[in-house]
């Protein structure tokens, strides 16, 4: 056998191990982020900023509803998990997966349209619920199981009767009627879901979205007052005075309470690759995420604000906060 072996061949395997060695010393390293849709377009833009001040490391983005992004987080091994409410972060993984979580952004909720809708010339923020409920007006929202800006539309619709007529000595459904005005099919799994397939083909005139979704898509779009779209923070206790009914993945319901919208993120305890994860939302909690996060219609919460249920990571002792 070692006769018919040419005698140069021992020298190319040495060569070509000696080759291979270093790019296999130079593989990147990763950072598997998870992250609300709302997030895609200014944690995409984040991503290639990182990537640009870490260039030995790779960062994924998995963008979906953030109801089923915290129940696969720990099936999936992520590294960062950013959700549209930062209750759902106490509620499904602390304390086993997650030991805190930081507030750090807010939006609102408002009524996105095309160039298209039907009545969009007429509609306002005194008006609006009036005119989604006139004959052949077609609106959708995101569903409250999948995704919180669908039990945040909810709320708001709760706020909206509160606000219109309950304030004012009247007695009117307003919520009931909105709901039973939207038929199943206008409930998409996720607000993406809900302008792409839906507003974006034309089945629908208006959509209940988060602000952010209609700047970063360039959508015109119809404001709530303050009193109702959940995007003021000084407002919590008013917000607080609704709840709505959500289906739960169990098949039963559970009950969610009105509050601002305050989008969190964390590191999970068991993260492949924590050191990464933390420069990661560390970028995120920058001055210079900040700028990101606002091109996108995003209010920063800055200083992050970290719940009393966990405790602020050292990591973040210069980014972030303890609940008052």
């Amino acid at each position: 056998m070692n006769r018919l072996q040419p005698r140069w061949l021992p020298w190319v395997v040495l060569a070509l191990a000696t080759f291979l060695l270093p790019a296999c010393g130079s593989r990147k390293q990763t950072v598997r982020v998870f992250a609300a849709d709302a997030l895609a377009a200014s944690f995409n833009e984040i991503k290639h900023e990182f990537e640009r001040l870490h260039p030995d490391i790779e960062v994924t983005l998995d963008v979906q509803g953030s109801i089923l992004l915290t129940r696969l987080t720990p099936l999936r091994r992520g590294d960062v998990l950013a959700v549209a409410d930062h209750r759902l972060i106490e509620k499904i993984l602390s304390p086993k997966h997650a030991t805190w979580v930081a507030q750090f952004a807010t939006t609102q909720i408002v009524l996105a349209s095309t160039s298209a809708s039907a009545r969009r010339a007429e509609i306002s923020p005194e008006n609006w619920y009036d005119l989604l409920l006139l004959p052949g007006i077609k609106y959708g929202y995101a569903d409250p199981s999948q995704d919180p800006c669908g039990y945040y539309t909810r709320i708001a619709w709760q706020l909206a009767e509160k606000h219109y007529f309950t304030s004012r000595g009247k007695s009117r459904p307003l919520a009931a009627e909105l709901a039973d005005h939207c038929p199943p099919r206008y409930v998409a799994r996720d607000a993406l879901s809900l302008i792409s397939e839906l507003l974006g083909t034309g089945r629908l005139d208006y959509a209940f979205v988060y602000r952010v979704h209609a700047v970063d898509l360039k959508l015109p779009f119809t404001p709530l007052p303050k009193e109702i779209n959940l995007g003021d923070r000084s407002l919590a206790p008013h917000y607080a005075s609704v709840q709505v009914l959500v289906p739960n993945y169990r098949g039963g319901t559970e009950e969610m309470a009105g509050t601002a919208i305050a989008f969190g993120l964390t590191v999970p305890s068991d993260a492949p690759n924590p050191a990464g994860a933390q420069e990661f939302v560390r970028l995120v909690l920058s001055q210079r995420g900040q700028e990101i996060l606002r091109r996108s219609g995003f209010e920063p919460i800055a200083p992050a604000v970290v719940p009393n249920w966990g405790t602020v990571p050292e990591f973040l002792s210069d980014l972030a906060a303890p609940q008052p």
